[in-house]
């Protein structure tokens, strides 16, 4: 499962859509993920996205990429959420991962 949400980060993975590539219940998903990566199935998903972005921005032109457009690619809809959560995973801002 991990390795299918690493291949699949910019698809809309639902906890219900992991548990049926996975052949569990949502339930058994949530306990597998709990013990093994040590957090939920959303959380993990959100982490792998994040990490997408980071590498997508470093990788990037400053004057050509928009941070709003590589966060809107890999399914980060609120732009403040998104740099909050960028920021406590990261320890900065995503425009400066971009300027780096």
């Amino acid at each position: 499962m991990i390795q299918y949400v690493e291949e699949h980060a910019d698809d809309d993975l639902t906890r219900e859509l992991l548990a049926k590539v996975g052949c569990v219940s949502v339930r058994t998903l949530h306990a597998a993920f709990q013990d093994r990566v040590g957090e939920s199935p959303t959380a993990y998903v959100r982490r792998v996205r994040l990490g997408k972005v980071r590498a997508e921005l470093l990788a990037s032109d400053p004057e050509r990429t928009r941070v709003i457009d590589v966060a809107t690619r890999w399914g980060f809809v609120h732009q403040l959420r998104f740099a909050q959560q960028y920021r406590e995973q990261f320890h900065e801002l995503p425009s400066a991962t971009l300027h780096q």
